[in-house]
């Protein structure tokens, strides 16, 4: 499926907001499936992003992002980062968005980079991985206001 087919919505439980030091959000795509009628119409979960670490002094949050496996490589990873950063500009206040990514993790490293994110840090030897330790790259974004 195209990315720019993919229509993204994000929608946190009731009681979560950022003002908790964080929040989750769950992705859902739009659906049509002529295998249940011709008509029918809903959402489809694909994953959900986070963000945490919220800083409120310094106006900044981490990202984490999951997609689950069955809609990976097909766009869902960058069309929810676009979903997250327009959240993030309309209805957080916040001035940075930052994700930490191992640098084994080449494809959320393209998905960041393709949204804007910038190589600002490397953190050595971060994070253990099997019998050694790998290391994990901090990308950042700066939103407009």
């Amino acid at each position: 499926m195209e990315q720019n087919q993919l229509t993204i919505t994000l929608k946190a439980l009731p009681d979560d907001s950022l003002s908790s030091g964080h929040i989750k959000l769950y992705a859902f795509v739009e659906t049509h499936s002529p295998a249940i009628s011709d008509t029918d119409t809903g959402s489809v979960p694909v994953g959900c992003v986070e963000l945490y670490n919220y800083d409120p002094i310094n106006r900044r949050a981490a990202v984490g992002l999951v997609v689950s496996n069955e809609y990976r490589h097909h766009g869902y990873g960058t069309a929810i980062i676009q979903a997250l950063t327009s959240f993030c500009i309309h209805n957080t206040g916040l001035h940075q968005i930052y994700a930490d990514i191992t640098a084994t993790n080449q494809p959320s490293i393209r998905i960041f980079q393709k949204n804007g994110y910038r190589l600002c840090a490397t953190m050595h030897d971060w994070v253990v991985r099997g019998d050694g330790y790998v290391d994990t790259l901090r990308f950042q974004l700066i939103l407009p206001r």
